[in-house]
Formats: structure tokens, C-alpha cells, sequence
């Protein structure tokens, strides 16, 4: 093979840096959701579908991106993220808490859409090591 065709091949794998970076990720997120941080939150569960999307084969990525791109469709429809605080001290009204409720739920869904595509590409909580333990 000449050197022109030879493949390029890295010496040093980069998957470790990128589980460590997803996984800063997931606590940036789960810092995020507990505080209220919706926007943050949001901005963090896109972080990791980049993370993650550059491992899908060409035909799941179309699949998954128009499901990944629903739950921000969901989340357009229930208004501008209004995050917890507010200088006013006055209580929310009836319709920032229902978009607030809605937010958090297509929020909730859209983190575990991407805990699950964590796992089914072997990078999450899922091992799979080839053998069958029964412990029989």
C-alpha cells in the first residue's frame, strides 16, 4: 500500500476524552434540571446528542434526528423558557406553570431519549461483554 492510500488511523483513540466529556455533560444537565435551568438544561441534552449522533450509522441518524428534533418542536410550542428566580417576587401565572410543566416533561423525555441512545451505542450503563453469565 503506498503511502497516499494508506488509511488514516489515529495513534491515540479519542474515546475516553469523549466518555469523559459526556459525562460532564450529564452532570452539567442534572445540575441544570434540579436548579430550574431549563435553558441550560436544553443547551446541555444538546451538547450530548452531538456527542453521541456522530456514532449512528447514516440511516439511524435521519431517524433519530427527526425524533431528537420533535421534542424541541414539543418545547417551541410551550413558549420561552422562563427559569426559576425572579427578581419580582411575584407568583407565576397559571399559564407559566402549565408551560413550565410541559417544558419539563419534553425536557424529561428528551434526556431519557439520550440515556437510551447512550446505551444502545455502548456508551452508557448497558455492558455487554459477549459471554452468558447465567450463574447457573
Amino acid at each position: 500500500m503506498t503511502e497516499e492510500n494508506e488509511p488514516l488511523i489515529s495513534k491515540h483513540s479519542s474515546g475516553i476524552s469523549i466518555l469523559i466529556r459526556v459525562d460532564g455533560l450529564w452532570k452539567d444537565a442534572n445540575n441544570h434540571s434540579r436548579n430550574g435551568l431549563f435553558d441550560k438544561w436544553n443547551r446541555d441534552l444538546d451538547a450530548i446528542w452531538r456527542e453521541l449522533a456522530r456514532d449512528l450509522t447514516d440511516a439511524d441518524y435521519t431517524t433519530k434526528k427527526e425524533e431528537f428534533d420533535g421534542f424541541d418542536k414539543k418545547l417551541g410550542e410551550s413558549g420561552n423558557f422562563k427559569d426559576t428566580g425572579s427578581d419580582d417576587f411575584k407568583l407565576p401565572s397559571k399559564e407559566d406553570i402549565t408551560a413550565r410543566s410541559k417544558q419539563y416533561r419534553t425536557l424529561n423525555d428528551k434526556e431519557l431519549f439520550l440515556k437510551r441512545l447512550e446505551n444502545k451505542l455502548g456508551k452508557g450503563t448497558t455492558f455487554d461483554d459477549g459471554e452468558d453469565d447465567d450463574f447457573e
